[in-house]
């Protein structure tokens, strides 16, 4: 099987899926067909279907009325797709930053709002559990607890936003987030307690449905951010 084929088969057909020249419910051609019509062996064809497959983007069913079926893109599909591309390099960290700062404000603006009480008492947590990593009695701090709990903040009020597209983006960046932030040379201890200093300014704009300044307190812990990776 030529890994190169497959990938091309793959990307035309996600091309042909996304801009709706096959739209959902629509039955693709047989494995045999499809094999005809571009030239490559059914193995190939095979492991494309399934590439499509895992992404979410065709569901195969088994049986005399089965076949390969385009499904609707959802957010799970997003997230999907960007972590692959990002998981190949395909994405520069200062590209990633970007993205943030372009979607976050506004995430945090529409939580402000939208957020229901209950989601803004699990956000307070999570602020908690990133304040407890940072502190704890005698020891240094907690560096992946941290991690994690930064990570489940920013994406808690992307899903706030009550927005699945902004949702979606962001899940799709968290894991990168959370690498590129697990650097001692870039963010150490003093870093650490400024980022938590920054998430409860954050969070208090929310709580208190602010939504401009919300988003105003993220944009400038983003930008605080940028600056800190462009000296290193």
């Amino acid at each position: 099987m030529n890994t190169t084929e497959t990938s091309r088969f793959v990307a035309e057909l996600r091309s042909r899926i996304l801009d709706g020249t096959l739209p959902a419910g629509t039955r693709l051609d047989a494995e045999r067909e499809l094999a005809a019509h571009y030239e490559l062996s059914r193995t190939t064809i095979r492991a494309g279907l399934q590439a499509l497959a895992s992404e979410g983007m065709i569901q195969r069913k088994i049986g005399r009325n089965g076949g390969s079926f385009v499904t609707t893109p959802s957010g799970d599909t997003v997230t999907s797709s960007l972590q692959l591309v990002i998981g190949t390099g395909g994405i520069a960290e200062r590209d990633l930053m970007e993205t943030r700062l372009a979607i976050e404000p506004q995430c945090a603006d529409l939580a402000a709002t939208r957020m229901s009480e209950d989601e803004i008492g699990k956000l307070s947590a999570i602020q908690s559990e990133m304040t407890a990593a940072i502190r704890p009695v005698g020891n240094p701090a907690d560096r992946p607890a941290f991690l994690r709990a930064n990570a489940r903040f920013h994406l808690h009020i992307a899903q706030g936003s009550h927005n699945h597209a902004l949702s979606a983006i962001l899940a799709g960046l968290i894991g990168p987030i959370e690498v590129l932030t697990d650097d001692p040379h870039l963010v150490g201890p003093g870093q650490l307690r400024e980022l938590v200093q920054a998430h409860e300014h954050i969070f208090s704009a929310i709580k208190s449905r602010d939504g401009v300044r919300a988003a105003d307190v993220m944009r400038k812990h983003l930008r605080a951010h940028i600056r800190l990776s462009n000296k290193h």
